[in-house]
């Protein structure tokens, strides 16, 4: 089954552990091959970037969500915002040192929704206290947020259970 939204971007930021930046086109195809998007090929989307080389995971994840929203609109899909979500993510902790605590981050990312529920109340229904890694933090967001989804916890109208 293909990954999504935001575990999506967090299996790319798994398989991108340990690679030297800059990092070229071919060298991503190589490292995130099996990957899906949607039940679309990584490479697909990767052929629909111009760009050829990235400075940063997070301009990797920011360059896939743009090609992504082109195959959304090329194959009249729904659009979905996690790719870009963890982009954005990556882009307000840029500078911080990990590990990072809860708290930490309820600061630096105040302000941030996924799909209607503040990143504030995800990170309160985390049980960890502190995050390794920028990849385990999406992780733990992306499951976090999915169990509120299902609860019917993901939209703005919804009033959100207390943790």
């Amino acid at each position: 089954m293909p990954a999504r939204g935001i575990s999506w971007a967090a299996e790319v930021l798994r398989r991108l552990k340990g690679v030297d930046f800059p990092v070229t086109k071919e060298q991503l195809k190589e490292r995130l091959k099996g990957m899906y998007w949607r039940g679309i090929p990584i490479e697909e989307l990767l052929d629909k970037i111009e760009k050829d080389t990235f400075e940063t995971p997070a301009e990797v994840l920011h360059y896939l969500a743009e090609a992504a929203r082109k195959v959304e609109e090329e194959k009249g899909l729904v659009t979905h915002r996690g790719i870009s979500w963890a982009a954005l993510v990556l882009k307000k902790l840029k500078g911080v040192d990990f590990p990072v605590t809860k708290e930490q981050l309820k600061e630096r990312l105040k302000g941030v929704t996924w799909r209607g529920i503040p990143i504030e109340v995800i990170l309160d229904h985390i049980e960890k206290d502190t995050f390794e890694t920028p990849a385990e933090l999406l992780h733990e967001i992306a499951v976090t947020a999915k169990k509120l989804e299902e609860m019917g916890y993901a939209r703005e109208e919804v009033e959100l259970p207390q943790a």
